[in-house]
């Protein structure tokens, strides 16, 4: 029976309800009161306070899914300050215990235990719940003692376990992956030169990236004029494992996570960023040096509290380098997976095309944050400065909720953004979309354009894996996809001005 274990995701909440009600009537049911069963269900994990649980960072939850279907649910919580993980939950639906499910749960909790540098973690059971404590004993946990646990009027003894578990290397879950860690201890290397030193290296070292730097050199490049702004088109076969890629939920489900670090190839090396993120060389580079900076644990992409990282990535990088966002809708290839990206600065027409007088409106001062937009430019883009980053995200928060509302979507709105670090400041290049892909993309022989806009097209480089396209492409059609795909000045104004009326 092939189980798949993937980190929870917000539509994910009412399964969870459905697995630890069944679960809990199964296994509790003898000994604790239905009354109380049901007052403690209701009062610990309603949709609200799931939700909390989702939205909090150091609680990870994983659903065990069978055929598409959910039917296991484990979460973890870190207490930092103990420097412990804890097995909060562990739940089957009945008809699937026995089946491996809870095996495999257990096993991703382990590794999530490795990921942060531990070598065991720890679980409750009750008492009366003897079949759980059996199975938790053959696996390898040790009771050490018993606690009180109150389920509404109901008190029953909870027995408190430990599992030893093999400790990481170091270096992280791959022994060698990690080249340097940034900051080092001390006067360390600039973030920036270190990056390129790891490309050099890589380069020397990571096949994949050396027929990638390779096919690059050999990528054609055109520029393509229409009215006052300009394009870059970049024809490179090997981007079309990006291009190409299915980014429907199931197929997301299916397929391994290349992010991860059990998925990196053995010759893959990376920087251990702030012990958050992996800086690697992208084996299918657009830009001569064009980074990946990927979250060490699996979960979903999303700007919601992560702004600041990537502020913060920008600002240790230094002026040298463009960062980018691709949101979970909006040309994110790994939409499961947190992850930024960089290139060297300058090489991004917009990065010039927003400070020329005629391409921009008057800025305003919003509290600490300069804001403008940008006219005829054939999309809209928001344009925001500031040296603040709480500031910054508060400017952009608000930018958010606004295009939620102009859409009635409540998810993450789509979206790219680039952030440079200018002398004293960050500037944010915000590209509001309409949709992910032109119509064109999904037609079938010679009227298919195989165009899939992210970050880098919307900046002014639009990449083709088809040498059709590249040829045939000019101003009106690369105006009518940014016309179909992104917001228009007037959409723009109405994200910061509110709609006119």
């Amino acid at each position: 029976m092939a189980i798949l274990i993937r980190a929870w995701q917000e539509g994910d909440i009412p399964a969870v309800r459905r697995i630890l009600w069944e679960s809990w009537r199964a296994a509790y049911g003898a000994f604790v009161p239905e009354r109380d069963l049901a007052a403690y269900f209701q009062a610990t994990y309603c949709p609200e306070s799931l939700l909390r649980l989702y939205e909090t960072s150091f609680v990870h939850g994983l659903i065990a899914e069978f055929e598409g279907e959910p039917v296991g649910f484990a979460r973890t919580q870190y207490h930092e300050n103990e420097q412990r993980l804890y097995l909060a939950s562990l739940y089957l639906l009945p008809c699937f215990q026995g089946r491996g499910a809870g095996c495999a749960l257990l096993k991703a909790v382990e590794e999530r235990a490795q990921v942060y540098g531990l070598d065991e973690f720890w679980v409750g059971v009750m008492v009366k719940n003897v079949k759980a404590g059996h199975w938790y004993e053959r696996r390898g946990f040790r009771f050490l003692r018993e606690e009180p646990f109150r389920m509404a009027g109901t008190v029953v003894s909870h027995r408190i376990g430990v599992k030893r578990i093999a400790a990481l290397p170091e270096e992280g879950r791959r022994p060698g992956l990690i080249q340097v860690r940034y900051p080092a201890k001390g006067k360390g290397v600039p973030l920036g030169d270190l990056a390129v030193s790891l490309w050099e290296a890589q380069r020397r070292s990571f096949p994949a990236l050396q027929r990638g730097s390779a096919a690059l050199e050999k990528a054609r490049l055109r520029e393509i004029a229409f009215g006052d702004w300009r394009v870059r088109v970049q024809f490179n076969p090997q981007r079309i494992a990006s291009t190409g890629a299915s980014v429907d939920p199931e197929a997301i489900r299916q397929r391994p996570c290349f992010l991860c670090q059990k998925q990196l190839p053995p010759e893959q090396q990376a920087i251990l960023y702030r012990e958050t993120y992996l800086i690697l060389a992208n084996p299918m580079p657009i830009f001569p040096r064009h980074l990946t900076v990927a979250h060490l644990n699996h979960q979903c992409q999303s700007l919601d509290g992560n702004l600041e990282a990537l502020l913060q990535l920008a600002a240790d990088l230094g002026p040298s380098w463009t960062v980018f966002y691709n949101g979970p809708r909006a040309g994110a290839s790994a939409p499961d997976h947190l992850h930024f990206q960089a290139a060297p600065a300058g090489l991004l027409p917009v990065e010039a095309e927003v400070a020329q007088v005629g391409h921009r409106t008057k800025p305003r001062r919003r509290k600490e944050v300069l804001l403008w937009r940008t006219r005829g430019l054939g999309r809209g883009i928001v344009v925001l400065e500031g040296r603040n980053p709480s500031g910054l995200a508060t400017a952009m928060g608000k930018l958010l909720e606004a295009m939620r509302r102009l859409e009635a979507d409540d998810e993450e709105p789509r979206l790219n953004l680039l952030v440079t670090r200018l002398r004293d400041c960050w500037r944010l290049f915000l590209f509001p979309r309409r949709k992910f892909r032109p119509v064109a993309y999904f037609k079938e022989g010679e009227e298919r354009l195989l165009i899939s806009p992210g970050a880098v097209d919307m900046a002014g480089i639009l990449v083709t894996p088809q040498e059709r396209d590249f040829l045939r492409l000019d101003g009106p059609t690369v105006a009518a996809i940014y016309g179909e795909v992104a917001y228009d000045d007037t959409l723009t104004a109405d994200l910061i001005d509110g709609p006119r009326r």
